[in-house]
């Protein structure tokens, strides 16, 4: 009996809170995040990375909630192609913007070579902020115009590369 009272109480927190391990993610806005999706993403064939939609207490999809995706590397990837990858989405999501140069400034600064297991995060609190984090320390945060939703739009947006997975990703 005694065993099983210690095991309860070492463990209860862990049982309370299975997002434990998400802390960040709630710090930086979204409250008790939840998880409502799990998408693999790929490339000619490849799995790049998973991408995992976090809402608040796991609610359903909303542009007005904060929200956060995690993207989970399944291989190594430089950081300038993830720049790069990231600045063709913009432009071919948005055309040419004025504020396309600060952007990738700001990423060229936040982002990191990845490997196997490596997770970039971005918590959109609102439309005016995008906290970037590399497996749980935050690395910058994105200021620019709309920028959460426009960020976001790379993987939620009807014109995303992948219209099906992007429907997946909001538990559609």
């Amino acid at each position: 009996m005694r065993k099983l009272f210690l095991f309860l109480v070492l463990c209860f927190p862990l049982l309370a809170n299975p997002a434990g391990a998400k802390s960040y993610i709630d710090s930086a806005g979204v409250k008790n995040p939840r998880a409502i999706s799990d998408v693999p993403f790929t490339w000619l064939g490849l799995k790049l990375y998973d991408a995992s939609l976090y809402t608040p207490s796991g609610a359903a999809f909303s542009w007005q909630n904060p929200m956060a995706i995690e993207l989970t590397y399944a291989r190594k990837l430089p950081r300038a192609k993830l720049v790069n990858a990231t600045r063709d989405e913009l432009k071919r999501l948005e055309g040419s913007r004025a504020d396309h140069p600060a952007i990738l400034a700001d990423l060229n600064r936040c982002l990191r070579d990845v490997t196997r297991g490596d997770r970039f995060t971005a918590v959109a609190r609102n439309a005016a902020s995008v906290d970037l984090f590399f497996n749980g320390a935050k690395t910058c945060k994105l200021t620019q115009a709309s920028i959460g939703k426009r960020f976001l739009n790379i993987w939620l947006s009807e014109n995303s590369r992948s219209i099906a997975a992007s429907r997946k990703l909001k538990g559609l």
